[in-house]
């Protein structure tokens, strides 16, 4: 796969970053849609974790989404990709702390979350040495960690505010894999 110069730095980011022990697997896709453009994520798996981290590499944006997967990691990809497509779209920057409701359904029988929050990557202890931006080529390069919610969640911080949301995910300690 042929990556752009600044594609190929946000992995080496990524690499120097996260605990990869071995290769990336990457998937280069195009979205169901009007928009012939393909989106490229990679996954690999992490030591010390039964799973993988995800990310994309951004190809129309500067966002770049991490998440953690204990199942199929191809799914998890499709999700990011489509962020990454809704921010194309909307001609926008998804910042900490948004939600981003998912269309109902299922991805190759994995369920979609109700919705993604999007975190800071020390969220994840996995993630942390990720900053939260950084000047790559030149480019503002962001790095959200992308964390399935359930409409129960997506509720409860509508009427009482993200801060609550993150007290609750605290007291319960709950898991930020998809």
């Amino acid at each position: 796969m042929k990556l752009s110069r600044y594609q190929a730095q946000i992995l080496v980011s990524l690499f120097e970053k996260l605990p990869i022990p071995g290769d990336v697997d990457w998937l280069d896709f195009s979205l169901s849609g009007d928009f012939s453009g393909k989106y490229v994520c990679g996954y690999s798996r992490i030591a010390d974790m039964n799973g993988y981290v995800v990310f994309n590499i951004p190809t129309y944006g500067s966002s770049v989404f991490l998440a953690l997967t204990e199942g199929s990691p191809k799914e998890v990809a499709l999700i990011l990709a489509n962020l990454e497509d809704y921010e194309r779209e909307n001609n926008i920057d998804l910042g900490l702390g948004e939600v981003v409701v998912t269309p109902a359904g299922s991805v190759r029988d994995m369920p979609v979350p109700f919705a993604v929050i999007l975190l800071r990557t020390a969220s994840s202890p996995i993630c942390g040495d990720v900053p939260d931006q950084m000047v790559i080529e030149g480019k503002p390069t962001r790095f959200l960690f992308a964390m399935p919610i359930s409409e129960k969640d997506h509720q409860l911080r509508r009427e009482q505010g993200h801060d609550a949301l993150m007290d609750v995910f605290e007291a319960e300690d709950r898991d930020i894999v998809f």
